[in-house]
Order: C-alpha cells, then sequence, then structure tokens
C-alpha cells in the first residue's frame, strides 16, 4: 500500500500538454526575468556590488568557502557570477543574470515539488502563480544570494520525497546531496534541519512504518558530507549566526525592554503577510503589498486548512505545514519582519498551499460545473498575473526604487567609464571590448571611491584614475582632458588650487542619493570637466563690479516647454573679494514663472576662490510653472550678496556703473535692463 499519496487521481500520469504548458510557464517567467535585466531595476546596490567584487576575487584565482565581507555569505552565488562576470564583464546585467535564470529553473522546480507531493494539477497550478509573483519577480531580477534557496531547496524536497516514494536510494542521495548544497546558498537555510526533525518524530509518532528510514538516513548522511566544509569553517570562525545576531528581536538594542511584545508584533505581522502588509522595503517589493491578491490570499488559507486537515493521514502535509512555519521563523526573530528576503525559504511551499484549494475546487466540481470551477480557478490565476505586473512594472519607475538601488551612484560610476571611453556604459548586459580614449583621466574624491562599492565594482582601476587624497589633493598633473567628481561637503580648496588655469571649466550637479531611512535627498557629487576653449561662447559680455565677467549664455527649453536649461559663462578678471550668489528669474508678461539662486557654477567654487582668467560654465534647469514661451518669456540674471541681498551692478568698460540688476537673457541673446526689483 502507498501511504504517501492516496490511490486517486494525484497519482495518474499528467498528459502530454502538460509538459508543454510547463515549458511556456518557464518561458514566459525567463522573459520577465530577463527583460531590461541590464537597466531595471536601476542602479546597483551595495549588496549587489559587494557580490561582484568577491566574484572579480574568485577570477583573481581565490577560493574561499564564506566570504566574510559585508556581513559574511555564503558562497554558491558568488561562484555563478564569477562565471557570469567572465563572459560579460564588470556590468550589472552580469550578476543579475544569474538570478534571472535561478528564477526562471525555479518554475519548473516548483511543478516538481507540487507533482510529486500532491500530484500533477497542484504543481501546475504552482507554478503558475509562481511566475508573475511580485516577490518572485523581485528575487529574479536582483543580484543577491537569497534566490538560489528556493531553487535548491525545491528541488532538495522532490528529489528525496521521490526517493521515499519509489524507495529509491539513489534518488535519496540526490536529495541528501543537494540539502547539503543548500547550505552554501543563504542563512535562513539553516532552519531546514529543524522542520526535517519535526516532521520526522511527528511521523514516527504516529506514521512510523510509512518512513523508509534507511533511505532518509542516507539522505541525512550525504547532506552531513555536502556540508560540513562550510559548518566547519563557520564554527571554527565564529560565524555559525553571523548576522542573524546582529537584526534579532531578541537583543536589548531591539525589543527596548519588551521582548514578549515585540515578538508578538513580529509575529503578527508576518502571519498577515500573505494576505495584508507585506514587505515595506521597495528593494524587495512593492511597499507593504502582501503575497498574494485578495482572491489568491483566501486561497492560501484555504489550502492550509485543507493540508492541517489532510495533515492526519499524510505525510507531505505535515512536511508542508512545518516547512511554512519553521521557515517563516527568520524574519518573525529579525528586525522589520516581514522581511521577503529572510523569509525566502518558504518559498517552495509557500504557492503549494492556494494550489491546493484550487485544485480541490476543481476536483470537487462535476458535470458542467466542473469546466465552470476551472474557468473561475484559471480567472483567479490570470487576474492575479494582471494585478502582479501591473504593481510591480509601476513600482520599478518609482522614486523609492531609484534611491533604494542607490541609482545616482551607478551614474557616476557610468560618467566616469564615458568619460575614460572604458567598461559598462549604462546600458548593455556585457561590457563593449574596446580602447580607451586617449588623453583622459579622471580625479575623484576618496569618499566616492571608498564609500560606494558599486563604482569599485563598475570602474576598473587604472592609472588614469587619480583618486584625491584626504585633504582634496592629486599626486600627478592633469591630463589633457579631465573629469573631477568631488564630494559636495567638504572643504575643496586645495583641489581648485590644483586645476590648471588654461582650461573652461564646466560645473555641473551629480545625481542625488537618498539612504533608507531617510526623506530628503541630497547631492551625491559635483563634477567638474575641463573643456577646450572651443567650448566657450563668447557673445556681446556684460562686466560686473568686483572683476566677474559674463561673456556669453545660452538658452535651451525642453521640448515640452516645462523647464528650461541655462548655460552661463563667467570669467574672472581680478580675484573676486567676497561670495556672491546669482539669481536666474524665468519671468513671462513680467510674471515670475521659474527661479534659481545660489553661487556661480555651483557652491564648491566660490567667486571668493576664483582666479584671474578662471572660466566656468554654469548650467542650471529651471522648472516652470507655466511652458516657455519665446515670444513672452525673458532670463534675468544677476550677482548679489547673500549676506544682505544688495545686488551688484554692472560697468562699462571704464569701470563706471551702468545699471544695477544684471542683464536679461532672451531670444536676441543678452541685453541690458534695469528691473522693478532694483
Amino acid at each position: 500500500m502507498n501511504i504517501q499519496q492516496p490511490a486517486d487521481a494525484r497519482l495518474a500520469r499528467p498528459a502530454r500538454w502538460v509538459a508543454l504548458v510547463v515549458v511556456a510557464l518557464t518561458l514566459v517567467a525567463g522573459l520577465l526575468r530577463a527583460t531590461a535585466l541590464d537597466q531595471v531595476p536601476p542602479g546597483l546596490y551595495r549588496d549587489e556590488a559587494y557580490n561582484g567584487l568577491d566574484a572579480l576575487q574568485v577570477l583573481e584565482g581565490e577560493r574561499p568557502i564564506f566570504f566574510p565581507a559585508n556581513n559574511g555569505r555564503e558562497p554558491l552565488f558568488i561562484y555563478l557570477a564569477a562565471g557570469s562576470i567572465a563572459l560579460l564583464g564588470r556590468s550589472p546585467g552580469a550578476l543579475r543574470l544569474v538570478s534571472a535564470i535561478v528564477g526562471t529553473l525555479t518554475i519548473p522546480a516548483l511543478y516538481w515539488l507540487g507533482r510529486e507531493w500532491f500530484g500533477w494539477r497542484v504543481g501546475l497550478w504552482a507554478a503558475a502563480l509562481a511566475v508573475t509573483s511580485v516577490w518572485m519577480l523581485s528575487l529574479s531580477r536582483i543580484a543577491l544570494r537569497t534566490g538560489l534557496l528556493p531553487l535548491v531547496a525545491a528541488l532538495a524536497l522532490s528529489a528525496s520525497w521521490r526517493g521515499q516514494r519509489l524507495r529509491s536510494l539513489p534518488w535519496m542521495l540526490v536529495g541528501g546531496a543537494l540539502f547539503g548544497l543548500s547550505f552554501y546558498t543563504y542563512l535562513a537555510v539553516r532552519f531546514v534541519p529543524i522542520a526535517l526533525l519535526i516532521v520526522a518524530l511527528w511521523c514516527l509518532w504516529d506514521r512510523r512504518k510509512e518512513l523508509w528510514c534507511p533511505g532518509w538516513a542516507a539522505l541525512a548522511a550525504t547532506a552531513v558530507l555536502v556540508a560540513a566544509p562550510l559548518a566547519v569553517y563557520l564554527i571554527g570562525e565564529g560565524e555559525l549566526l553571523g548576522r542573524a545576531g546582529q537584526v534579532s528581536i531578541l537583543s536589548p538594542e531591539m525589543h527596548g525592554g519588551d521582548p514578549l511584545g515585540t515578538l508578538a508584533r513580529s509575529l503578527g505581522r508576518t502571519v498577515r503577510m500573505f494576505v495584508h502588509g507585506g514587505d515595506f522595503i521597495p528593494r524587495h517589493n512593492v511597499p507593504w503589498r502582501p503575497v498574494f491578491t485578495p482572491a489568491l490570499a483566501v486561497a492560501f488559507y484555504g489550502g492550509v486548512a485543507l493540508a492541517a486537515w489532510r495533515a492526519r493521514r499524510e505525510i507531505t502535509p505535515r512536511l508542508a505545514l512545518v516547512w511554512l512555519v519553521v521557515l517563516l521563523i527568520p524574519t518573525v526573530l529579525a528586525e522589520d519582519a516581514p522581511h521577503f528576503l529572510r523569509a525566502s525559504g518558504v518559498v517552495p511551499v509557500v504557492f503549494l498551499f492556494p494550489a491546493l484549494s484550487l485544485d480541490w475546487l476543481t476536483a470537487q466540481a462535476t458535470g458542467r460545473s466542473r469546466a465552470w470551477a476551472l474557468g473561475f480557478a484559471v480567472l483567479v490565476v490570470f487576474s492575479g498575473w494582471l494585478l502582479d505586473l501591473r504593481a510591480y512594472t509601476r513600482h520599478l519607475g518609482s522614486e523609492a526604487v531609484y534611491y533604494q538601488f542607490e541609482s545616482g551612484v551607478t551614474e557616476m560610476a557610468v560618467e566616469i567609464n564615458t568619460h575614460l571611453g572604458v567598461g559598462w556604459r549604462g546600458s548593455g548586459m556585457a561590457v563593449p571590448d574596446v580602447e580607451p580614449l586617449p588623453g583622459r583621466g579622471v580625479w575623484l574624491a576618496d569618499r566616492l571611491w571608498y564609500t560606494w562599492p558599486s563604482v569599485d565594482y563598475l570602474v576598473e582601476y587604472s592609472e588614469r584614475i587619480e583618486i584625491l587624497d584626504e585633504h582634496g589633493r592629486p599626486a600627478r598633473a592633469a591630463p589633457e582632458d579631465l573629469l573631477v567628481l568631488v564630494w559636495p561637503f567638504e572643504d575643496h580648496a586645495a583641489l581648485l588650487a590644483s586645476l590648471p588655469r588654461e582650461r573652461v571649466w564646466d560645473l555641473t550637479n551629480g545625481a542625488l542619493e537618498r539612504g533608507d531611512l531617510e526623506i530628503e535627498a541630497r547631492q551625491l557629487y559635483i563634477k567638474l570637466r575641463g573643456v577646450s576653449a572651443d567650448a566657450w561662447v563668447q557673445g556681446r559680455g556684460v562686466l560686473w563690479e568686483d572683476g566677474i565677467a559674463l561673456d556669453g549664455a545660452q538658452l535651451v527649453p525642453t521640448e515640452n516647454g516645462t523647464s528650461v536649461t541655462l548655460f552661463l559663462y563667467w570669467r574672472t578678471i581680478d580675484s573676486p573679494t567676497a561670495e556672491y550668489s546669482a539669481f536666474r528669474h524665468v519671468l513671462c508678461d513680467g510674471g515670475l514663472v521659474g527661479q534659481r539662486d545660489g553661487p556661480p557654477g555651483t557652491h564648491i567654487w566660490s567667486t571668493h576662490g576664483w582666479r584671474p582668467g578662471d572660466r566656468l560654465i554654469d548650467q542650471h534647469t529651471i522648472e516652470l510653472d507655466r511652458p516657455w514661451d519665446e515670444e513672452r518669456c525673458q532670463v534675468h540674471v544677476g550677482l548679489y550678496h547673500w549676506q544682505d541681498l544688495m545686488r551688484l551692478s554692472v560697468r562699462d568698460a571704464g569701470g563706471l556703473p551702468i545699471v544695477e540688476d544684471g542683464v536679461v537673457l532672451d531670444r536676441e541673446g543678452l541685453t541690458l535692463t534695469e528691473d522693478d526689483a532694483g
């Protein structure tokens, strides 16, 4: 008697069309996971970059069994990433391709698990539900080791249960090897032995004859043998708990003197994450979105009830329930519950529960009602697909995703590579094999290089990159074509004194950054580009007091007219004696519709530090309250003391004041004006 699965339709061999459906689901999953993988999500988060840096060490010949940097990481993903980087180069796509492939293969693995445990229909429903799950898509498009655990665990559970069902020693050995391999994926796997032990004790209590004990003993021995090298290292280095100890809510720093209350709240948030209030971190999920859509959430809890009912006489429902409970413990016991990365160990079974409900619904119906039931089940799944895809695609374009993936840092790395003509330059899975552009170099603030692992991964260090010292000084002479990237919030006097005077300096604000728990964004870097004199625009020219000249200006409205980009060409005749600000006011029909006030250029190079002969291109984009109209709009530009708001006057060639306010930039160019601000 086969006591693992009752003698019903679940044991029937699936029709040939089922294999075609599984292949189709896998192809759709692969398409969703691989499309625009080089740019979506934008940026490259630091944890992804650390994996890339360790993979580069592997390519250089190192072979560690554990990677201690960045709170410690298991090695399997990093070794796979090393192979991908060897093929594609140092790009975000090279790292994320591993996750995309792993996430795609998880779909047929879930089908296999569902088929082995509950029959092919449950396996098919489970695979279909996972194709567009926001949770699964997120795991598949971020280069973290977390996504490996669901795949390897699903394969291990499937192979071991096949060995149990067929009394096959080879399958049990395969299952044991996969369980051992799973310990090289992600920290949460360390709860797997607890789940298996609980199920074994439960079955020994009332289903002892159904367990094939020799096979499970062989599986356990194989798993221990495979996992032993890593276990020995972790125990020897005191890394067995690792990151878990830092985020545990059991520590006084986390629970604040209320351990039971903190635990209860964490447990409550975790239990309801399937229907209400999922992970709030934008890297892992659409913030607060539950695992399932409402209809599928009902099916999930219905499946849990069905599994609990069947667990009285079957082993696989017991295993599914115990696995779900035990593998949720890593997120229950840690801060920020529910945390979809820490809960990733439940993925192999979580889709089985709504699949059980859908299978039960269609199996209970007969005759015409069966077709209606099947149509309803398909509609529930398909509507879940549409809702998930809509939510996820909108989420990927959000501001939260931009900042959470540290996109500004990636933009900075792309600027460096683009200037040098090497490396990954913002698009493409692979790094192009091209010769560097001659005569170019980059000076980079040490904070920007050493703080952001994404820069270290995406930009291959060479002699053409100069890391400035702690005072901002370079050690070598400036190259012919120089790009300087500085952190805005430090003293730049030493750097500015080192800049060659014969260059034209184009000053532009770089990208923004924002921390995970911060509300306001801030400037990540400012760039200075030493360009040739050909870039200088010489117009009518205007001379202000204190030796400042505006040689020319350019105005470029956007296509829809909602903003204008203003280029001002400042030149110093003498060293200015004070720090001045510039006003840039856009007026249409005499009314102010947009403005940008601040130091000429950027605040890192104040007018007080300008040297005689310095030339700066000042670029600013001004958002407008109404569309730009060249017939009715002008830009007023002038200088003033920021301390008392007193404006500098425009002088004639003899140094006598002409007007007090400044100049107007319109379609005719620069003209003198006196506006009513006086």
